[in-house]
């Protein structure tokens, strides 16, 4: 007898697994069918995956500093951008935690004139560059990224800049980023930090650093 998550599994789109599949389709009650529609589709979640003692251990500080609206916004990115599994959630929180310095900059430390005049950002007016410098815990810039954060969101308010997103969206933010650069199904393949980091970074910049961030998440997230 056949296992029906091998036959999902293993189907290649063959004539005879089509038949069989089909033969399936036609014979189970309609309700059945129904009820199996949602539990395939509907995607579990974690409405508290990571919690304030998880996050000051990985990011070593004290849970005094983490306020309650950051873990809160932590959590709703995690479940909006599908950041639920246990190696997407350690090597997210192991990025973000070695992009920002443990939580501490949410904020682009440089002044963002470096940016001004950068098109293929979309930094096309006067001020774009300190404006829509990096914000949030992987650095959202430019003017365009900021454009499609705002879109994604439905809230323009973040083409108010920097500090709107940095005081607002630092997770979401950056999860908008793993969204978009498909993140989670690299991590889906249990990646080295090396291979995340080249995708993250476009090199190899704080490599021990981030392994270390990594190191700790192994151990707060189980």
């Amino acid at each position: 007898m056949i296992d029906f998550k091998d036959a999902a599994r293993y189907y290649k789109g063959e004539p005879q697994q089509d038949k069989a599949w089909e033969f399936l389709q036609d014979t189970v009650e309609r309700g059945v069918i129904a009820r199996f529609t949602k539990l395939y589709r509907d995607k579990p979640e974690c409405p508290q995956c990571v919690n304030k003692t998880q996050l000051a251990g990985i990011w070593q500080c004290p849970e005094s500093l983490i306020e309650d609206r950051e873990i809160d916004e932590l959590n709703e990115c995690l479940n909006r951008f599908n950041i639920t599994t246990t190696l997407r959630i350690r090597h997210f929180l192991s990025q973000t935690g070695h992009e920002s310095g443990g939580g501490k900059w949410k904020v682009e430390l440089s002044d963002g004139w470096y940016l001004e005049g950068r098109t293929d950002i979309g930094n096309t007016q006067p001020g774009d560059g300190p404006l829509y410098k990096g914000a949030g815990y992987l650095q959202l810039s430019g003017r365009a990224n900021y454009q499609d954060l705002a879109d994604y969101l439905s809230d323009q308010r973040v083409m108010e800049g920097c500090q709107y997103v940095a005081d607002n969206y630092p997770f979401t933010s950056a999860g908008h980023w793993w969204l978009n650069n498909k993140m989670n199904a690299l991590c889906d393949t249990d990646p080295s930090v090396d291979q995340v980091t080249l995708k993250v970074n476009g090199g190899y910049n704080g490599l021990a650093d981030r392994k270390d961030y990594y190191g700790r998440a192994t151990t707060y997230i189980q």
